[in-house]
């Protein structure tokens, strides 16, 4: 398996988030500049309050974005990604009948994805 780095998954995280880099260091209280070399992989460290900050903007843990974790982890996405406790709230609300096909269509989604090269 590939080690993705911390350049990448800011990135990536980012980019998900449709967000500019501009407003990612105003999130997370640290300079664009800072941000833009993050990603070019000119800055491979941050002080742990500053790592602590970048999780947050992005909605991932810290153990995420230095790489000890591949995926992002339930409670992760519930406490710092905003759609995730949008999707979780609405699904609460839905009855069992829509719920299902939910379940059914992330299912598919998620198999679509897998089809990707």
């Amino acid at each position: 398996m590939k080690q993705v780095s911390l350049a990448e998954r800011v990135q990536v995280k980012r980019q998900e988030k449709r967000m500019t880099q501009a407003e990612l260091a105003k999130k997370a209280n640290i300079t664009q500049a800072t941000i833009s070399r993050l990603e070019s992989g000119e800055v491979t460290q941050l002080k742990s309050d500053k790592l602590r900050d970048l999780a947050a903007a992005l909605g991932v843990s810290v153990d995420f974005l230095v790489g000890k974790k591949d995926r992002i982890e339930f409670e992760d996405a519930l406490v710092n990604d905003e759609r995730a406790k949008i999707l979780f709230r609405g699904f609460e609300e839905l009855s069992a009948e829509k719920r299902q096909q939910v379940l059914d269509y992330v299912r598919f989604l998620v198999s679509e994805e897998k089809k990707k090269p």
